[in-house]
C-alpha cells in the first residue's frame, strides 16, 4: 500500500479586513507624526493671531486688487476673485505637503521607513495631513467671513455645503501635493521650488482669478486633470444655485482626486522599492 505525503501547508492569506486595518494603521501613524509637527510650529495663539490673520489679509489684498483693476464698475468680478482667493488658501496650505514629505530625510527616520515592511504610500497619506486640515479651517473662515464684505451673498443652507466643498477641494489638492511630494523625495533640495511652482500654476490657471474658459484648449486639457479646478468650480456652482453642474463638478473632483492618489501611492511604492533593493532615494 502506497501513501502520498500530504501537501505542504500554505500560509493563510491575510484577510481583506486585516489588510485594510494595517493600511489604516499606517495612515494613522503618519497622522500622529503630522499633528506632532504642527504643534511644534503653532500654538492656538500663534495660529489664530499669526497664520490665520496673514491668510485673511492675503484674501483681502486680492479682492482689493480686483476692485482696482476692474474698469466696468461691476462688483461681480470682485466677488469672483474673493471666492477664488479664499479657496486658494486651502490649496496653498495643502501644497505645503510637497516640502513636509521630505522631513523624514532631515530627521533621520527615513532609513527606518525604508526598512519597515509597511506600505510607504499609506504612511505618507497621513504624514502631512495637518496641512489640509488647517487649510479647511482657514479657507472656510476666509470664504464665509470675508466674501460677504465684497458682495457675495450666502444663503444659510449653503454654509455647511460650502464647508464640505472646501474640504473636498482641499483634500483633492492634497492628493496632487502627495504626487509632487514623490518628486521632492527624489530631489529634496528642490522641494520648496516644486511646491511654489505648483501653487503658482494652480492659482493662475485653475479659475481662481481668471475663468478657465479664457485659456486655450491645450491648457484647459491639463487644468481639467487638477482636482482644484473642479472643487473651486463646485463652490461657484453652489453660489449660482446650479445643482446639476454642482454634482458634475463634485464627481469630477472625486475622480481627479482618486487618480492623483493612485499616482502618489504608486510613486511612493516605486521609490521605496528601489531603496529597499539597495538603491538610493535620490536620483
Amino acid at each position: 500500500m502506497t501513501t502520498t505525503a500530504p501537501p505542504a501547508p500554505h500560509p493563510a492569506p491575510s484577510s481583506p479586513s486585516r489588510r485594510a486595518r494595517q493600511l489604516l494603521s499606517c495612515a494613522r501613524q503618519g497622522a500622529v507624526v503630522a499633528l506632532a509637527d504642527f504643534r511644534v510650529f503653532y500654538t492656538w495663539r500663534t495660529w489664530l493671531g499669526g497664520w490665520l490673520v496673514r491668510l485673511l489679509c492675503q484674501t483681502v489684498f486680492y479682492a482689493l486688487l480686483a476692485g482696482m483693476t476692474d474698469d466696468t464698475g461691476d462688483s461681480g468680478y470682485v466677488g469672483y476673485v474673493v471666492v477664488g482667493a479664499a479657496v486658494m488658501i486651502g490649496t496653498t496650505e495643502a501644497l505645503l505637503t510637497t516640502a513636509s514629505t521630505t522631513w523624514d530625510t532631515h530627521t533621520g527616520t527615513m532609513p527606518l521607513l525604508v526598512a519597515s515592511p509597511a506600505p510607504p504610500g499609506f504612511y505618507y497619506l497621513g504624514r502631512s495631513v495637518q496641512w489640509p486640515l488647517s487649510g479647511v479651517v482657514t479657507c472656510s473662515v476666509a470664504l464665509l467671513g470675508l466674501s460677504p464684505l465684497f458682495g457675495v451673498a450666502w444663503e444659510p443652507w449653503q454654509l455647511p455645503a460650502a464647508v464640505a466643498l472646501v474640504a473636498l477641494c482641499t483634500f483633492g489638492t492634497y492628493s496632487l501635493a502627495l504626487a509632487v511630494g514623490v518628486l521632492a523625495l527624489l530631489a529634496p533640495s528642490a522641494r520648496n521650488v516644486l511646491g511654489t511652482l505648483v501653487v503658482m500654476a494652480v492659482t493662475a490657471f485653475c479659475g481662481a482669478m481668471i475663468p478657465v474658459s479664457h485659456w486655450p484648449f491645450a491648457v484647459r486639457a491639463v487644468i481639467w486633470c487638477v482636482p482644484t479646478t473642479h472643487g473651486l468650480e463646485a463652490v461657484r456652482q453652489l453660489l449660482d444655485g446650479s445643482p446639476g453642474a454642482l454634482w458634475r463638478e463634485i464627481g469630477l473632483t472625486l475622480a481627479a482626486t482618486t487618480g492623483w492618489t493612485a499616482i502618489a501611492l504608486t510613486g511612493f511604492h516605486l521609490v521605496f522599492s528601489r531603496a529597499r533593493r539597495g538603491g538610493s532615494l535620490l536620483v
